[in-house]
């Protein structure tokens, strides 16, 4: 996933995947990693969509299951794959249905402001790409959850998810 462009920088890469039937992307540099799905220990009194803790190379990384969080039916998938990126308050990871990786998205192929009504709050949709023959919905992963959302699960039983 190190792949650079011709010029040298990754702005315009896009990791994919897909939630139910629908595509999205992310952009490259902010997934730290992509990991095979592990079954999340539970931690009570969360967000819905958050379905506990996992340990990635000692590390404890919080997860969020992103087909919950934007109200997909919830299918047992054998593909499943987990997303760990960044937040501002710590390392997230992020189940989604199947990755189908990584792709360029230069700007001008993106609509920033698409008039469309969506399951996400603004604050996270970066715009409609278009790739090859496809749409490509573009989040903000960070964002995904508000802000105090995720100080409630980092600071969930005394656990801090690191950074």
């Amino acid at each position: 996933m190190n792949e650079r462009n011709e010029d040298g920088n990754d702005q315009d890469r896009y990791l994919l995947f897909t939630l139910g039937q629908d595509l999205y992307g992310t952009p490259l540099m902010g997934v730290r990693e992509v990991v095979e799905y592990q079954k999340a220990k539970p931690i009570p009194h969360t967000v819905k969509a958050f379905l506990g803790v996992i340990n990635i190379r000692g590390e404890i990384i919080g997860v969020l299951d992103l087909r919950a969080r934007f109200q997909y039916q919830l299918e047992e998938n054998r593909e499943v794959a987990m997303m760990v990126f960044g937040t501002e308050n710590g390392t997230l990871a992020a189940v989604a249905d199947r990755m189908e990786g990584v792709v360029k998205i230069p700007k001008d192929a993106i609509d920033p402001t698409p008039r469309v009504e969506n399951r996400l709050p603004p604050a996270y949709l970066l715009g409609i790409g278009r790739c090859r023959d496809r749409l490509v919905t573009l989040i903000d992963l960070p964002k995904i959850l508000e802000r105090e959302e995720i100080g409630s699960i980092s600071g969930s039983n005394g656990l801090r998810a690191a950074s």
